[in-house]
């Protein structure tokens, strides 16, 4: 690795459906800093090929805010990934 190329550490919270395919309900993960929260979900969706399908479906929230999916982030961010809720 280059040493000009930062990384960023991420806290990473799962729920639902998507917590049952990765398995866990936390995890961290280093990336490049500054990469969108989408590379994030690519990281896990390469590791768990059935999570990609939900990707339509789910919200994005970092630092316990809803965020786009270009949203870039940096060490020290904390994810979720959000199922759609139901309920009646």
């Amino acid at each position: 690795m280059s040493p000009s190329l930062q990384t960023a550490r991420v806290k990473v919270l799962f729920f639902g459906r998507v917590k049952e395919i990765v398995g866990h309900a936390e995890d961290s993960v280093e990336l490049p800093d500054g990469a969108p929260i989408e590379a994030l979900f690519s990281h896990y969706g390469a590791n768990h090929p059935e999570l990609r399908r939900f990707r339509a479906s789910l919200a994005a929230s970092r630092n316990q805010e809803f965020a786009a999916w270009s949203t870039p982030l940096h060490s020290g961010d904390e994810v979720a990934f959000l199922p759609p809720v139901s309920g009646g």
